[in-house]
């Protein structure tokens, strides 16, 4: 497996197009397929993805030899680390590739000596959920957001002290 560090209106393409695929398989079961079309078009866009990356936020794109099968995205957030997505296709689930992507942040927070990673993940995600606790996240309160479009998002916010 190798991780690279998106860049280019490709790699933001092709990050949307796995989002859609992953949004459409994991997530029917917690939201709505209209939500899940909201989320994926205000926030997992070619579009907004690149305009994340030229704007701050870094994605990291995991392959298992030449297959794109997941990706994450961070930025500083105070003096915080915020992970605003860590998903991996569900034929690649349980092969180690959610904790690489996850060391790679983790070494990025230690060098620019953040001593917080947080996140926001659905409060209905119990797979995700668990797995965030066996990389040492820890459950910190419930919030809930309106993301427009008469939608919310119904989340819990963890944390990974450094």
């Amino acid at each position: 497996m190798h991780i690279k560090i998106a860049k280019s209106k490709e790699d933001s393409q092709h990050i949307s197009e796995l989002a859609h695929h992953i949004w459409h398989e994991h997530y029917p079961s917690i939201i709505t397929e209209e939500q899940i079309d909201y989320m994926l078009k205000k926030f997992q866009s070619a579009d907004t993805i690149y305009s994340e990356l030229t704007n701050g936020t870094t994605y990291l794109m995991a392959y298992k030899a030449s297959t794109f099968v997941g990706y994450s995205a961070f930025y500083q957030k105070d003096d915080e680390l915020f992970l605003s997505k860590l998903y991996i296709d569900p034929a690649y689930h349980n092969q180690g590739i959610g904790k690489q992507l996850f060391s790679e942040i983790l070494q990025f927070a230690q060098k620019n000596n953040m001593p917080t990673i947080r996140l926001y993940v659905n409060k209905y995600n119990t797979n995700s959920i668990e797995a965030y606790k066996r990389m040492g996240f820890i459950v910190e309160k419930a919030i809930v957001t309106d993301v427009g479009g008469g939608y919310i998002m119904d989340d819990y916010t963890m944390t990974h002290k450094l």
